[in-house]
């Protein structure tokens, strides 16, 4: 089932959520703004913070500036191969050379716990991410607190609700709701800023970008998704409506052969590696995107992404035209390989001011 931020009439559901939220929201918002004080207290990243300049851009409404490579360590987290103390090693090469934000999750192995082995005096270097991938406040409570001892902070720069395409619009922004979760971390102090983050169903999203009550989105932007789940055409615009920052996730469309072929030898990407540089030039190029999440594996993957966020040029028209000759023929290869594009039914009709349109 499709849910919008509207008021969403079906024939399961006539009840109002977005107002619902928005007064549930302003309640939980009194009382709790210590917390929310101290981070704003804390300075926005700029270019004078990292060992050397890498280019950057402004996340959004957030004014953060972030390096337009975003380090994902999921790859070398999974994997067996790689210890965490080579995975300190790699975080602290990439702020030596410039990248100063660092994404992570709960769910990605031991990744957590090498960024933390890394940070030290260095987390003010560092505009830091992480994750909940979670049904119920409970396990997002349990999730984040493993986040940051392991961490070894107590707070993150951006705290996303992850894996959105499943999840229950009205359920989430109840009372007892992942999402009221979520906006209650920001406001405790344990995040600066609230995001969200996915990568399919991307008919969900729009609900909660309508709530005005996230800061960053991250989901799946490259030239072959491009043409099966489509976030540029449906989500990207109302991103910029909402002023959001935008985070490119699975720029090289994820790991060839899923999530198990992390563990053991090198993970090879989903694209072909001709088009690896035409993909982060391909995302850096989208209005609005303000970072690239890319994986890294070892040392030398981590300076060839580097080398090409460094060496940034916008596509050619010709580039443009052979990279949408390319998705299309590779998306027929790929497939939905990230799950469902839509849910059923694949739209309804909602209603706001005696507007109507759909999701």
């Amino acid at each position: 089932m499709g849910y919008c931020g509207a008021t969403c009439m079906d024939s399961a559901n006539n009840s109002p959520s977005r107002r619902d939220f928005l007064r549930q929201t302003s309640l939980i918002a009194g009382g709790l703004f210590l917390g929310a004080a101290r981070l704003s207290a804390i300075p926005l990243l700029s270019s004078g913070t990292t060992a050397k300049a890498l280019p950057q851009r402004i996340l959004g409404k957030t004014r953060a500036q972030v390096s337009t490579l975003s380090l994902d360590i999921a790859p070398c987290g999974l994997s067996t191969a790689v210890s965490t103390r080579q995975i300190a090693d790699i975080v602290n090469a990439a702020l030596d050379q410039g990248v100063n934000f660092i994404d992570s999750a709960r769910t990605s192995g031991k990744a957590e716990e090498g960024i933390g082995m890394a940070l030290g005096r260095r987390r003010r270097e560092t505009f830091l991410s992480t994750k909940v991938w979670a049904d119920t406040p409970a396990d997002a409570e349990r999730s984040l607190a493993a986040s940051l001892r392991s961490l070894k902070t107590d707070y993150v720069d951006l705290l996303c609700f992850h894996n959105l395409g499943t999840r229950n619009f009205q359920e989430a922004t109840g009372p007892d709701g992942v999402f009221t979760w979520l906006l209650k971390q920001k406001q405790a102090g344990k995040t600066r800023f609230a995001g969200i983050s996915g990568h399919n169903l991307s008919e969900r999203f729009p609900a909660y970008i309508r709530t005005n009550q996230i800061d960053v989105i991250m989901m799946v932007l490259n030239f072959v998704d491009r043409h099966i789940y489509a976030f540029e055409e449906k989500i990207l615009p109302l991103a910029q409506e909402h002023n959001l920052g935008v985070v490119a996730m699975k720029v090289f469309g994820g790991v060839r052969g899923g999530l198990g072929a992390h563990i053991g030898q090198k993970p090879v990407p989903q694209m072909p590696d001709d088009y690896l540089e035409l993909a982060v030039r391909y995302v850096l190029n989208l209005p609005g995107v303000a970072a690239a999440n890319i994986g890294v594996y070892d040392a030398p993957q981590l300076r060839k992404n580097i080398a090409m966020v460094e060496n940034f040029k916008p596509l050619t028209p010709r580039e443009q035209n052979l990279l949408d000759l390319a998705g299309r023929k590779l998306a027929s290869q790929w497939r939905p390989h990230f799950g469902p594009i839509i849910s059923y039914p694949p739209f309804m009709e909602c209603r706001e001011n005696n507007a109507v349109f759909t999701v």
